[in-house]
């Protein structure tokens, strides 16, 4: 049964990283991570053991890059309105993402929970972009009404 098991993820894996000619991957070492109900991307465009960018699979848009490949990028895919410079902590952590490999399940979920504390930093200049962007849109406790964390917890009130 394990086998069975072992076997079917297997293919679901492999059918994952299946991509066509329209889906073509950006150059340079590149992977992509599930986080939350977004697929994001980190790439190391020059192979140098850092993340220069990252962007949602589903837009193709850089939302984080590293300030020194700015340049660099516009010719790899095109930057969302509201994107940002990575903090130097972000671009360490998605580097770990990008480079080990090696590392358990347990580290890896750490790191992932580690990168989104981190992006969350960056939270209030990608807000305050996108309302400007938007002047009639939502408030923001409408955009996310799940956004106090102990809030899912409590249950009905």
């Amino acid at each position: 049964m394990l086998r069975y098991l072992t076997v079917f993820f297997f293919a679901i894996w492999l059918a994952g990283c299946a991509s066509t000619p329209d889906d073509m991957r950006p150059p340079g070492k590149e992977h992509c991570e599930s986080f939350f109900i977004y697929v994001l991307c980190i790439s190391d465009l020059d192979i140098d053991g850092k993340v220069d960018y990252m962007y949602f699979d589903d837009t193709r848009e850089i939302f984080m890059y590293a300030d020194t490949m700015l340049d660099q990028l516009n010719a790899v895919l095109p930057l969302h309105a509201c994107a940002v410079p990575m903090s130097e902590t972000t671009r360490e952590l998605s580097s770990q993402l990008l480079y080990s490999n090696d590392i358990g399940l347990s580290a890896r979920l750490a790191v992932k929970a580690k990168l989104a504390v981190s992006y969350r930093a960056a939270q209030p200049a990608i807000d305050a972009c996108m309302a400007s962007l938007n002047p009639g849109s939502q408030t923001q406790e409408e955009e996310r009404p799940f956004d106090d964390e102990d809030d899912w917890l409590e249950g009905p009130q």
